[in-house]
């Protein structure tokens, strides 16, 4: 499958990573959990937790929004690589990661891969992978825990998520 109602894979990638950007440097929760699937896999290189509820959703989002105005964030750009449906209602991708304050670059580019289904209607994000350490944005979100999330120690890398009935 190329398109679904003529948007490609990278189309509709390239369409949550705007919105989920933007509802970060605006910190509008309501935008950004609206991109995201419950339950939400998401995992660092150090960490695999599932977010079970909004709750839980917020307290990362608040996280990363706090680490981004103590960095100064102004910026992100993230670049879609790759998209692919995997199919009708599943679309695999991954993306660069830029954090800019202003001009300048504040860290390395990073890699994420991000899992989105179709459900209710809309792509949601159901789960993402982020090459980054416990001291970067979700990486330092999930460092300190966070409650009403199920943690899966040592659990495989590969992001493993429930099919939705739509």
């Amino acid at each position: 499958m190329l398109e679904r109602d003529g948007y490609t894979a990278k189309d509709i990638s390239e369409m949550l990573l705007e919105v989920t950007g933007t509802a970060l440097l605006s910190n509008d929760f309501e935008m950004f959990e609206r991109c995201f699937l419950l339950p939400h896999v998401v995992e660092t290189p150090d960490k695999k937790t599932v977010l079970k509820t909004q709750s839980a959703l917020r307290t990362v989002f608040e996280r990363v929004v706090q680490d981004y105005a103590n960095r100064n964030i102004t910026d992100l750009i993230r670049i879609c690589e790759v998209a692919e449906f995997r199919g009708p209602f599943r679309i695999e991708a991954t993306h660069i990661t830029h954090m800019m304050s202003g001009h300048q670059r504040v860290m390395e580019p990073f890699p994420s891969f991000s899992v989105l289904e179709f459900v209710e209607n809309r792509w949601q994000i159901s789960a993402s992978q982020y090459a980054v350490d416990q001291k970067t944005t979700v990486g330092r979100a999930l460092s300190t825990g966070i409650t009403e999330s199920q943690t899966l120690a040592q659990a495989p890398r590969a992001a493993k998520t429930q099919k939705k009935e739509t």
